[in-house]
């Protein structure tokens, strides 16, 4: 069972495995809360590369464009692995949690050491609140749901 928990981002190492759209979203959410993020992959998705180019600080994202190198783990605290090769990122995740690094496998929720949740960050009676809902990585498009339906909830409540 997932323990639903904070973390300041901003003194974490997080390494996304993958360049694609899918490692764009997560990416644009890690850097949205803070994160330093590096990137491995052979590829990257335009939307990666515009991402990069308009950050203020060049440090909080490193694109490497290569494949994925058993040394990259080194001194990670999160993983993310997004690449399209499920047995890629199987081997990752069992590197990962053999080294007790924090491992979220973006195809297979069940092969993770933590899920993330949807998220919306409002102001609320002047209370700055994160709203977050999660269904323990079974269906994604139901927690963004479900959290954009709060979030309609909260404004009403303004």
């Amino acid at each position: 069972m997932f323990f639903p928990v904070m973390v300041d981002l901003s003194a974490m190492e997080v390494l996304v495995v993958g360049g694609g759209r899918i490692a764009y979203r997560k990416v644009k959410k890690l850097l949205d809360f803070g994160g330093r993020v590096k990137v491995i992959a052979p590829e990257f998705c335009q939307d990666l590369y515009s991402l990069a180019k308009y950050l203020d600080d060049e440090e909080r994202l490193i694109m490497i464009n290569r494949a994925f190198e058993v040394t990259d783990l080194e001194g990670q605290d999160l993983v993310y692995l997004a690449t399209d090769d499920k047995d890629l990122n199987a081997r990752i995740g069992g590197m990962c949690r053999s080294k007790n690094i924090l491992v979220n496998r973006l195809d297979d929720h069940r092969d993770s050491s933590f899920i993330n949740m949807a998220t919306s960050r409002k102001e609320y009676r002047g209370q700055d609140v994160l709203l977050a809902v999660s269904c323990f990585g079974e269906n994604p498009s139901l927690t963004r749901d479900l959290c954009e339906k709060l979030d309609e909830e909260f404004l009403e409540d303004r």
